[in-house]
């Protein structure tokens, strides 16, 4: 009878292809250091000598050698772990925005958590599960969190901001653009421009940012001795806007020349919208303005004039506030309003 080898193989070959993993304690006495001294030099911000630290990470790669972050963030009793809940990832700001994040929150060492609930959603629901990851810090955006939960990241020593929002809650972070300031910047230079009936595209009405931004084009407008022609809603989407267009071009209504949208999506919309379904011109008869100042807005077939958010600024500010617990009883403390500026293409 012919022996059948391939099971004795197969258990040889898996056991030469065993992985024995190497300890920082089996790296330290191969150099001849102490344990401590090599997790320090896995450590940017500890001190080390240079020749020191080069010697041990040249011998960690040599032997295959990584620190296990799980378990030194258990001894610092720190995780490094920055969570982001994010409500609108069909809005191509906030992709940026996550980016920006991530690549931030590397270059100090830490790592970003990223949770997505529905547009408009409600982060409560997340919250149980995102605090199981032991997260240093909680950012919130384009999402909403009851004052309730605020008071448990509170008690856990969990930072918590909330950014592109202004919220009431005058114990918890804010960090946004200027929208009010800006958006009267937009009614400044649309009036400058001779533009005499101006209409104006909305979010979601019971955000905060379509908000200040409504508020702050009216105001900017009467400052100059006008008025909103109208204002329509357009969810925040092309296709919302798309649809707001349509009702602000339609026959029989009063004639409009110049559109400001609260977020570049929308502008991007009507501007679609006008060049496909009018016989309007961009910008001779029709000025088109957005807001955030994402990429697609300086594309040459778009060149929309919009709000540029300082998105790197903005997450800085975030950032150095998550360490800082709760602000005090004040809304002038409580929220960081960073400045954006205009930037002007050739649809306005």
């Amino acid at each position: 009878m012919k022996h059948d080898s391939t099971a004795g193989d197969c258990c040889a070959a898996t056991n030469r292809a065993t992985v024995v993993r190497v300890s920082a304690k089996d790296l330290a006495q191969r150099i001849g250091v102490a344990t401590s001294t090599v997790t320090r030099a896995f450590d940017a911000q500890s001190r080390i000598s240079a020749k020191l630290r080069v010697r041990i990470l040249a011998m960690a790669d040599e032997l295959g050698y990584r620190p296990n972050a799980i378990a030194r963030s258990l001894n610092q009793r720190k995780t490094g772990i920055v969570a982001l809940v994010v409500g609108d990832m069909a809005n191509p700001f906030y992709p940026a925005l996550v980016e920006e994040l991530s690549l931030q929150l590397r270059q100090a060492g830490r790592q970003l958590l990223l949770f997505v609930v529905p547009p408009g959603g409600d982060a409560d629901e997340l919250l149980p599960q995102l605090l199981q990851y032991q997260v240093d810090g909680i950012v919130v955006t384009a999402a909403k969190l009851s004052s309730h939960m605020a008071d448990i990241c509170a008690r856990q020593g969990v930072g918590l901001v909330f950014m592109n929002r202004r919220v009431e809650d005058v114990t918890v972070w804010s960090v946004c653009c200027d929208n009010e300031r800006m958006a009267a910047e937009v009614a400044d230079y649309l009036v400058g421009q001779r533009r005499q009936a101006c209409a104006f595209v909305s979010g979601d009405p019971g955000i905060s940012t379509t908000a200040d931004r409504l508020r702050g084009f009216e105001r900017g407008l009467a400052a100059q001795g006008q008025r909103l022609v109208a204002c329509v809603e357009g969810g925040y989407t092309y296709e919302g806007a798309r649809e707001a267009a349509a009702r602000l071009f339609s026959v029989g209504q009063p004639a409009i020349d110049a559109v400001f949208c609260a977020n570049d999506v929308m502008a991007l919309g009507v501007l679609s919208y006008l060049r496909i379904n009018t016989h309007l011109r961009v910008p001779e008869d029709v000025a088109v303005v957005g807001f955030d100042d994402i990429r697609a807005a300086a594309w040459p077939e778009n060149s929309l004039t919009t709000v540029h958010q300082p998105l790197g600024q903005m997450i800085e500010c975030a950032l150095g506030l998550l360490g800082q617990g709760r602000p005090g009883n004040g809304a002038n403390q409580a929220l960081h309003e960073v400045p954006g500026h205009l930037v002007h293409r050739a649809s306005a």
